[in-house]
Order: structure tokens, then sequence, then C-alpha cells
């Protein structure tokens, strides 16, 4: 950041090719110094969002550079990992000598990463959830609104409440880890064979085929709203929840499940939401932290009737972390306004000149268009053909917005099997998502609040319309989360779907994220051609280049 302005952000996963990857962000660091221009002397301060360092994940993460992704109902090792650490959190938080060493081992582990890289700049800590707060306030454009974060937890709590206006944050309400909504999805994630912390976007969409059932009562006694907080029973499991999960319930449906699982996610937030307008009559909301990944819930809290508006940081979970915490150094100085985000292409790009000597050097056999766009628009895309895109700067956040995305024709449903079977590898309850032009949104869904819709963040009713024009990106439930695009922000995409509509009468595009199974999004020249290589895409484009497979 320079004078409250980002200039670059990067997630260290897209660079060291480790998704979810742990350990200090060497990479990233280096990244978007290099994209700024800005050499580390000239760093003044470092903002870290976490005030209670952990050792015991900083150490094997500085080792392995990723998260482990443990598991604790199918290994009885992993079980007692993260038993031992919940019980290494308890000792600290009830011992101060242990958290005194923890915390001076980690801020010298902290300060030397920071020298080899010759950065000597002030090192503040801000609070995990005030971070949060602060991503989602300054970035929404809100003159006065209430702010609501959620996730696991971090620094000891899972959620907050707070008013953020001119003279900054003022927190309300937190809630504790025992009433963890991010471990209480997590933990049917679980439960239903999928990965915690990771894999929460299938429970998601599982849901819309489930329907009631006893497991909805069962796991609605693990938490509640008390005034404008959550309270709830995880303790002492926390992330361990799981367990007691799998036992109680052993005997539902998979579908019943992540249907009771949504529901109490959606009629929990929404209740807080409720008693946090009534209680100061602001109905502007602005939303962060990983919860509100999910695109259902913020659906439902955008749809109370007591809500004027929202916005979601897009990138809501911990992505969004070194933003806030670099806001709220930054007000804390020098004062900030908040501004509304456009857009989030924050990451490297690469000139033309780059692109074309990665592709002769992997001897690769490619046609060079002016009018990239509206070629793909007019010549691939309507012929079914699977396009990787490649274009500009990066996105920032978990969702490809017309970088690196990868785009279909959205009026083949038959496209969808080749998609997941050859790249994607996702199971086939979960959806794909649209980009459209945002002149044509009102035609497509019902969005009566002009809620934003960059981001893809959101979910909306699809209209009948788009249900008969674009049926591969409507779900089971008639729901879709859309991106809409405007030209000044993304020329070359908005060609593309401009040119797109000439040919098909549809200005929308299936856009997913541009990367395989398991890996994360591509950031390299070199990355998409090797995707490009070893999956089904028929074609990918890379600035004004496109290569195409006989």
């Amino acid at each position: 950041m320079r004078d409250g302005h980002v200039l670059a952000a990067v997630q260290e996963e897209r660079i060291c090719r480790i998704k979810h990857s742990g350990g200090f962000p060497w990479s990233s660091i280096n990244k978007v110094l290099n994209i700024s221009r800005i050499s580390p002397s000239e760093i003044d301060i470092v903002a870290v969002g976490a005030t209670c360092p952990e050792l015991l994940i900083h150490i094997p993460q500085k080792i392995s550079r990723s998260t482990t992704f443990l598991n604790p109902l199918k290994s009885r090792k992993d079980f007692y990992k993260i038993y031992f650490f919940e019980h290494y959190r308890l000792l600290r938080a009830k011992f101060s000598l242990i958290e005194k060493l923890d915390a001076s081992l980690s801020n010298f582990m902290l300060r030397q990463a920071l020298k080899k890289l010759k950065i000597h700049g002030t090192v503040y800590r801000i609070d995990h959830h005030t971070c949060h707060a602060a991503s989602a306030f300054y970035s929404s454009g809100f003159r006065k609104c209430l702010v609501i974060t959620a996730d696991a937890r971090g620094d000891g709590i899972s959620s907050t409440v707070s008013i953020a206006d001119e003279r900054g944050i003022q927190r309300l309400s937190s809630s504790p880890e025992s009433a963890s909504m991010g471990h209480f999805y997590g933990g049917v994630t679980e439960v239903l064979g999928f990965r915690y912390a990771s894999d929460e976007g299938k429970t998601e969409a599982l849901s819309a085929f489930g329907s009631y059932s006893d497991a909805y009562e069962k796991l609605g006694a693990y938490v509640y709203v008390d005034e404008i907080a959550l309270q709830g029973h995880m303790a002492p499991y926390q992330r361990l929840i799981s367990a007691p999960f799998s036992r109680l319930l052993k005997n539902f449906k998979r579908e019943d499940l992540a249907y009771a699982a949504q529901t109490i996610l959606e009629k929990t937030f929404c209740e807080l939401t409720r008693r946090a307008v009534e209680a100061t009559s602001i109905n502007c909301i602005a939303l962060a932290g990983g919860i509100f990944l999910n695109v259902k819930l913020n659906k439902k809290i955008m749809e109370l009737s007591s809500v004027k508006d929202v916005f979601i940081h897009p990138a809501a979970g911990d992505h969004g972390i070194p933003t806030g915490a670099g806001f709220t150094i930054y007000n804390e100085l020098y004062g900030l306004k908040p501004r509304r985000w456009e857009h989030v292409f924050l990451g490297n790009e690469y000139r033309e000149e780059e692109v074309r000597s990665i592709l002769i050097r992997n001897n690769c056999k490619f046609d060079f268009i002016e009018e990239i766009g509206a070629y793909v628009g007019e010549e691939l895309l309507p012929k079914g053909k699977i396009v990787g895109w490649f274009q500009g700067r990066m996105e920032y956040g978990p969702r490809a917005l017309g970088a690196r995305s990868l785009l279909a024709d959205p009026r083949r449903v038959n496209l969808l099997k080749k998609i997941r079977v050859t790249i994607k590898k996702r199971p086939n309850f979960q959806p794909f998502c649209p980009s459209m032009l945002k002149e044509t949104e009102r035609k497509y869904v019902f969005n009566p609040k002009k809620v934003d819709s960059s981001f893809m963040i959101i979910a909306f009713d699809a209209k009948q319309r788009m249900i008969n024009e674009a049926p591969a990106v409507v779900f089971v439930d008639t729901s879709t989360r859309i991106q809409t695009v405007k030209k000044e922000h993304n020329k070359q995409f908005y060609d593309t779907m401009k040119s797109f509509a000439k040919v098909s009468g549809t200005p929308i595009l299936l856009n997913t994220s541009f990367n395989k199974s398991g890996e994360p999004i591509v950031c390299t020249p070199s990355q998409a051609l090797h995707d490009f290589r070893t999956s089904g895409l028929d074609s990918v484009v890379i600035g004004n280049f496109l290569l195409s497979k006989k």
C-alpha cells in the first residue's frame, strides 16, 4: 500500500504452487515489491493481521511451506496432532510465561525473515477480526455501516459486530471460539468426507439437494444468537468438533446433513444481522471473514427486509487480512476514508514481448490476433470450445474474474461434463458460475436492491430468461452466482462477452477459475501452457496470442 491505496496483492499459493500454502510468504512479498516497483528499503510499515503468534503453527509451516490438511476422522495420528495443538493453545492462554515465550520466538522468526528480505520497516500486529472488519469497511465505500466478521477463529474469537464510520471501527460485540460457525460448518464438511477449511463450497452446493431431518435439531443445539453475539457449545472440541458430529450424525443422508448445516448457518447470521440492525438503526452491512465466502448465506442477508445494501470484501477469507491490516494502521496514523473497490486486478501481468519469448521457448505454434476478445467471442466460444483466458493483471482473492479464467458457452449443458472430467474434477452437484455484461444484469437476475455483483461472491435468483438462455450456469435451486463486468475495468473480457452476444444473443459466459483440480489458479504463462497441454482445454489465450489444439 501507498497512501492508503493497494498497489499490488498476490496470494503466496499462486507462486509457490501449493494450494492454501502456509509459512512466511517469501515469494509474494518479492512479487508485490516487483509489481509496485518499490525497493525493500522504502517499506515504512509491516502490518501483520494477528496479535497472538502461534509457534506450533509457524515452525512446521516454515519447514514444509504448506498448510497440512489433517483429518481427525480418518487418521488417529492426525487426531492427536490436532488434540495436542488445541491443548497447547489452552496452556498458552492460561500461563503467561508460555504465552510470552511463544510471542518472543514467533516475533524473532518474523524479524529474521524480514531482515533477509532487507525490510526494516516498523512491525505492527493488529487483531485478526479488526483486520477483517477494516478490509470490508474501507473497501465498501459506505460512509457509515455495520460490519460483521466471522470465521473459524482468529486471536481467540470467531465473530464480531461493529459500527464503522469516519471515526473508525467501534466493536459492539465479539463471539467466543466455542460459538465458531467456521468450526461448525467445517466440522460438518469433514463428516461429509470433504476437507476442512477447503471444501466448504461443496457442502454449500450439496445442501440444495437435501431436506429437513432431525439432523437440524441435533446440530442446532450447538450454536445460538444471544443479543448481538453468538454463543455455542463447540468447546472443548473446537477444531475437533467433527469427532462428536460424526457420532451424532452417522445415520443421516449426506444431503440432509449439508441442508441442516447450511440452514442453521443462514438462520444464525440472519438473526444476528436483524438484531444488530434493530439495535443500531444502521441498515448498510459490510461483511468479511471466511464464512462470507458462502454465497447462499450472503444472498439471505441481502434479502432481509431490514437491510438496505450489502458489501462483501472480494477476498473475504484470510486472503483479505493483509489489506485490513494495512488499512487499520494507515487510518490510525493518517486517517483513511472508505472507497468502493471497483475491481481487484492487483496481481502480476506480462508484456507482449515476454509472452512471445515464453511461447517460442516452449516450441509453441501460435497466432497473434489484434482483436482477441472479439475473435474468441465470435469464433471459438459459440462453437463449443473451452478456452483458457490469461489477460492483464491477475485477480486478488479466491475468484477468477476474467483475468485467469476458463470460459465456455453457458447455453451448452453438455460442456459441463467435459469441464468436470478433463479439467476441474469437481462433483456433479457443484455448479459453475457466469460472468455477464453489467448493463444486462437486470434482464437476467433479480437484484431489486442493486447490490454490488462485481466479485462473484453473492448469489441471486435467476430470471426465466437466464434459465432459458444460460442453463449451464443456473443452479438446481434456480440461483446463480454472478460477476458483472464493466468495459472500463476489463476491456478484453468485456469485448469477448459483447462479441459472443452478437452471435448467440446471450451476453453471458461460463467463467470458472483457470486451474486444474487441486491446484492454485495459474499465475504465469508457462503454467497456463502446462494446463492447456495436460487438460481438456481446446484453446488458450495469453494476451493477444492464441494457441489451439487440432
